[in-house]
């Protein structure tokens, strides 16, 4: 083989190799900090739609598939829910979205005092217009005293 074919063999080498890496890291950078932010153990509580009942209960958030799962149990009944982040049309600011069967969620995300995640939401459910939505607010337990492993 010729001495040139060999020096545009390896160029384009390096190049396809240098081509990768730099789709990586778009790929590494457009992951939100929201999904490595808000996974955690959390208590909260909520209050239902159109003025019903105030509960509490615990939550699993979970980021796996590129998505968050999201797993709370209320009153002994467990639910799960998969979020991503959206961009609010109104505001033109990120937050996350949950939805599950029957109803939808979007939650506000900031970080406590300790750097844990904390989340408000509203809820709907799917195909009622709500007079007033559904709210919850989690809060983090990792620092709690008897929540640590």
């Amino acid at each position: 083989m010729p001495h040139f074919s060999r020096a545009a063999l390896l160029g384009l080498l390096l190049s396809s190799l240098a081509a990768q890496a730099a789709q990586k890291q778009e790929q590494d950078q457009d992951q939100h900090i929201y999904y490595s932010m808000v996974p955690g153990q959390f208590m909260l509580i909520g209050k239902q739609p159109d003025g019903g009942p105030t509960y509490s209960g615990t939550a699993v958030i979970r980021y796996e598939n590129q998505a968050l799962t999201l797993v709370k149990t209320i009153n002994g009944q467990t639910t799960s829910a998969i979020g991503k982040v959206e961009r609010a049309n109104i505001a033109q600011a990120d937050v996350l979205r949950f939805s599950e069967p029957g109803q939808s969620a979007t939650c506000l995300v900031r970080g406590d005092l300790d750097n844990y995640s904390r989340l408000s939401c509203y809820w709907t459910r799917d195909g009622v217009d709500h007079r007033e939505p559904g709210l919850e607010a989690y809060f983090p337990t990792e620092t709690w005293p008897g929540h640590q492993d």
